[in-house]
Parts: C-alpha cells; sequence; structure tokens
C-alpha cells in the first residue's frame, strides 16, 4: 500500500492546472510532502464521539483493515449523497486535498501538524484590569505554532464526510 495519496505526477498536473508556482522542486521533497500531507488529511478527520472514541469521520472501514497504513480506500463507503465508493478506490477528493496540503508542506514543512504547547500560549497576562495578550500564530518570530485552517481541503473533503453517530444506548421520550 502507498505511503501517500495521489502521486506526484498527479500533484504536478493539479498545480500546473492551477498556476501554482510554490510547488516546485526535487520529487523526494515532493513526495515527502506528500506523505506528511497525507498523514494531515487521515488525522484531521478523526473525531472523538460522545462515548469517548476516536473514529474516523469517513463512512465505511479501512478495506486492508489495521494492516492499512491510510484511511482510504474504505469498504462501505458513500459520499454525502449516498452514492458508493467503490472498496478499492481512493476519492479524487481525497487524491485534490492532499495535493493542496501538500503545497503548505512544500512551502514550510512541519506547517500543517506543528508542536503545541499549552503552557506557552499567553505571552503576557495582567490580573488587574484584566489583560491578556496571546502569542503570535507564526513560528517564525518566536511564537507558538497552531495548526492551520485549510478552507479549500476541508471543502474538498467536505462530500465525503459522514454525518456523526449516536452511540451507546439511547432513551427517547415522548
Amino acid at each position: 500500500m502507498p505511503e501517500f495519496y495521489g502521486s506526484v505526477a498527479g500533484a504536478d498536473a493539479y498545480h500546473s492546472a492551477r498556476a501554482n508556482a510554490a510547488w516546485a522542486g526535487s520529487d523526494e521533497a515532493k513526495q515527502a510532502a506528500l506523505i506528511r500531507a497525507s498523514a494531515y488529511i487521515d488525522g484531521k478527520y478523526q473525531q472523538q464521539n460522545s462515548c469517548g472514541r476516536w473514529e474516523s469521520m469517513f463512512s465505511g472501514v479501512k478495506t486492508g483493515g489495521r494492516a492499512q497504513e491510510l484511511q482510504w480506500p474504505r469498504t462501505g463507503a458513500t459520499d454525502n449523497e449516498g452514492a458508493a465508493i467503490p472498496p478499492d478506490e481512493v476519492p479524487a477528493e481525497i487524491e485534490r486535498a492532499t495535493y493542496e496540503a501538500a503545497l503548505r508542506e512544500l512551502v514550510n514543512p512541519g506547517s500543517l501538524s506543528p508542536d503545541y504547547v499549552a503552557a506557552e500560549a499567553i505571552k503576557r497576562q495582567k490580573v488587574d484590569v484584566l489583560e491578556i495578550e496571546y502569542q503570535a500564530t507564526a513560528t517564525t518570530d518566536g511564537g507558538v505554532p497552531t495548526r492551520p485552517v485549510l478552507t479549500v481541503v476541508d471543502e474538498l473533503v467536505a462530500p465525503l464526510l459522514r454525518s456523526n453517530r449516536l452511540c451507546g444506548v439511547a432513551v427517547f421520550v415522548v
């Protein structure tokens, strides 16, 4: 199984069509960016359900089970309109989202999943006459990194996300 979604050639074509000049460099650097972007996609679309268990926000289950490194392909997956996604297919939406995330990773490696230390988030705090100053969001100026919101990635993946499931016993009172 591959370590990332899509291909370097696919990403080259995608970014060329969009005139993304920042998608440049060696194939090795691009592949590394695709690996980090794929990990970001898989991690970002996990959620903790109301029972406290972490689960994928994608429908279905990994086709290869636990031995499968990435979240896709999935068996029993559907899009948000109910159309079935073949169990051997990685949806085009996932590949395009990966290409978008990989562009950010190629330009600024590690930017999609920066380390965060909560104790370093507040730069200054004044108690009397309440004043709080937060760190800058960019890591280049010494600020505490925060995970970016990539709207384009969220919009590309949105058709594949399932609605929240209820878990456990439910009691409905009429």
